[in-house]
């Protein structure tokens, strides 16, 4: 019985148990592209994506994965700024995720990341600028059916995608009629 519960329990945390069907697609329909940091210096966080770590081929995607309450599945390139010499992102004192610039410097550098799709609707409404540095091709399918158009900030989060990315879907119509 004991070992039952345990394969089973080893069965729901695999990544492969925990994708959701069709969640391996951006935002264009199309295979899924890395939210790629192979190009960043970043000792501390050298991948993104809610399944990164080891060798996993699910590093630097941002998935959808059943486990994913935060929904990191916009890829975005966090903007650049330096305190004392330091690198960081403003996007982690932006979202109040980090206290100061200070300890944003401890954060992810800038660069490619996988966000949560409700802190990028949060930061669309203070930073409409913010939608410049959407990554479409690693972005996932997923916010796409998931954004309510009924929520003012998700409406304006999935007409950003929308617009940046060039996609023609019936949800995108829907929301750009929309005021």
């Amino acid at each position: 019985m004991m070992m039952e519960w345990r394969v089973l329990l080893l069965a729901f945390l695999s990544p492969s148990f925990a994708l959701r069907d069709g969640d391996q697609q951006n935002v264009h329909s199309q295979p899924l592209e890395k939210c790629d940091r192979s190009m960043i210096n970043d000792p501390r966080y050298p991948h993104t994506g809610f399944m990164r770590g080891g060798d996993n081929s699910l590093n630097d995607r941002c998935t959808a994965t059943a486990i994913d309450s935060g929904s990191h599945y916009v890829c975005v390139n966090l903007p650049e700024a330096k305190i004392d010499g330091e690198l960081y992102s403003p996007f982690w004192t932006k979202t109040g995720q980090a206290f100061d610039e200070k300890e944003a410097t401890s954060w992810p550098k800038p660069g490619p990341w996988c966000i949560c799709m409700w802190a990028f609707a949060n930061m669309l409404g203070m930073h409409p600028e913010f939608a410049d540095d959407l990554n479409c091709n690693a972005t996932n399918h997923w916010v796409l059916e998931n954004y309510n158009v009924q929520h003012p900030g998700e409406l304006r989060a999935l007409k950003a995608v929308c617009g940046k990315c060039g996609v023609k879907s019936d949800k995108c119509t829907e929301a750009m009629a929309l005021p």
